[in-house]
């Protein structure tokens, strides 16, 4: 019975539509610390906001987390040279991610991958964070 219902929801969430991307960038919020701060929530195959601008020269904190769900998520942002800067198994408690990156665009998605099925990121989890003079 529980193969059953795991593989039932399985091809649902196949099948789930992608959810649109955003038409404009999400300023980071500049707190009277100085330190830039923005709040990604992952979920169903999307990261809200998915297009997120910062500037260059400030410590930039992004708090991911996720909404609830029984699929597993992860958050994973590429730096300067494609490598990894950060890759966090998402949680509905927020977790803060602390970066300095240079101007240039960045991006970031989820790489899990169900069975046979597209990766998340395919599915369109995936957003690009924007690092501006």
């Amino acid at each position: 019975m529980r193969c059953a219902t795991a593989g039932r929801i399985a091809l649902s969430l196949a099948w789930m539509p992608n959810l649109p991307a955003q038409d404009q960038p999400v300023p980071a919020a500049i707190d009277t610390d100085g330190v830039q701060r923005v709040t990604i929530v992952g979920g169903s195959y999307f990261f809200r906001p998915d297009r997120i601008l910062a500037k260059a020269g400030r410590p930039l904190h992004l708090i991911v987390s996720m909404e609830e769900g029984i699929v597993p998520h992860r958050f994973v942002l590429d730096g300067p040279v494609g490598k990894p800067v950060a890759d966090i198994e998402l949680a509905t408690k927020p977790k803060t991610v602390q970066i300095e990156l240079p101007p240039g665009q960045y991006a970031f998605s989820c790489p899990n991958r169900l069975l046979m099925f597209k990766s998340h990121r395919e599915r369109g989890m995936s957003g690009t964070l924007e690092i501006r003079n």
